[in-house]
Formats: C-alpha cells, sequence, structure tokens
C-alpha cells in the first residue's frame, strides 16, 4: 500500500487494488518530483537562455538535459524537471544559470506527478486525451498540454513502452486520480509511488 505523506495533494486517497494478477501489465505511479520551476526568457532573449541551460529547443519535443528535463509549454517558457536537487538549489542554480535572460518561477508544489505504464497505458490515455497518441504519429519525448477528464494536464512520453507522465495541477489532483482509477478498474492494474522514500 502507498503510504505518501498527508500534506501530499493526494494525501491517503491512494490505495492498493484488492486482486492483482501476476501477469498485470499496467501500473499506475505517483512520482516524487525533487524539484520544478518554470523559467521564462525576456524578450528576444530565448536562444541565448535556451543556450545557457543546454537546452535543445523543439516544438512538442521536451529536451533531456544532464541535471533536469526540460518541458516546453509556450515560446520561450518552460518547466524544468530536477533530476536530484532540491527546490532551493535547483532555483538558485537555474537563476545563477540564466545570468539575467530570465525569469525563474519555483513550483514544485503547484503539479503532481502521475505516471502510466504498461502495455495498455495506451488504452488509458485514448480514453480520456484529446491528441492522436498513436506510435507512427508520436514517440518518446512528445510533450504537450492537453485536457483530459476535464482537467488540463502536462504530458510527457518518458519511454516508448509505452511510459506517459502527466503533470496536474495540485488542486485538481484528487479529483483526476479518481477519474484515472475508475477509468483503469476496467483492468488489472498495480499503483507504486516513486522517489518518495526520503518522504515517508
Amino acid at each position: 500500500m502507498l503510504d505518501l505523506k498527508k500534506n501530499h495533494p493526494l494525501g491517503n486517497n491512494v490505495h492498493t487494488p484488492s486482486a492483482i494478477s501476476d501477469q498485470t501489465d499496467l501500473t499506475l505511479s505517483v512520482v516524487n518530483i525533487p524539484a520544478l520551476i518554470q523559467v521564462f526568457a525576456k524578450k528576444n532573449q530565448t536562444n541565448d537562455l535556451a543556450k545557457k541551460l543546454g537546452i535543445v529547443t523543439k516544438p512538442g519535443q521536451a529536451c533531456d538535459a544532464n541535471a533536469f528535463t526540460a518541458l516546453p509549454v509556450a515560446p520561450g517558457q518552460w518547466i524544468l524537471i530536477s533530476k536530484d536537487q532540491t527546490s532551493s538549489e535547483f532555483g538558485a542554480w537555474v537563476s545563477k544559470t540564466i545570468d539575467g535572460l530570465g525569469y525563474v518561477s519555483e513550483q514544485s508544489d503547484s503539479r503532481v506527478c502521475i505516471r502510466i505504464s504498461g502495455s495498455k497505458a495506451h488504452d488509458i490515455m485514448t480514453r480520456g486525451c484529446r491528441l492522436d497518441l498513436h506510435s507512427s504519429i508520436v514517440s518518446k519525448g512528445f510533450c504537450a498540454q492537453t485536457i483530459m477528464a476535464q482537467i488540463g494536464v502536462l504530458m510527457h512520453i518518458v519511454d516508448d513502452g509505452p511510459v506517459y507522465d502527466l503533470y496536474v495541477y495540485s488542486g485538481f489532483a484528487r479529483s483526476f486520480w479518481h477519474w484515472l482509477r475508475e477509468t483503469a478498474s476496467q483492468f488489472e492494474y498495480h499503483m507504486t509511488s516513486e522517489g518518495f522514500e526520503d518522504r515517508m
């Protein structure tokens, strides 16, 4: 059973299904985010800021850098997901690195990351996502903002497995989690928490 800290937006609303088969190939995970920073380039500084951070800019495509993953959300704007630094460390590092080329907003508590993985993951996504996610159209690294279950999400295809990371605003996380579990109940599925060892 998952035992997330009570101050997590999902609280104790996360419970393991009563019956799980060894053949289950659908996993719902609540993923810990070490730090989440939104960065905004100043006017005419987008390319310089991206170069400073080592971001390869490509519409609709995440960039996997050494210290973070950059998810584009608008021209000159990215959500940076730290791989191991805390919010204060990561925010300070980003601010120093961009050196006045833009602005930094620390938003680690603003979103919850929910991961859907396994052979049935695409089936779950097609029940709620309005985008065409067929493998002939999108693949690993694809990133987009969309609506699922009437809730805005930032989606990132982490792997062609497929593995989808969905970043949901904290205030809508419980509603989204409820919809996701109801939808996944058509299949047998596992639930896990990833990276929460230091928070439990």
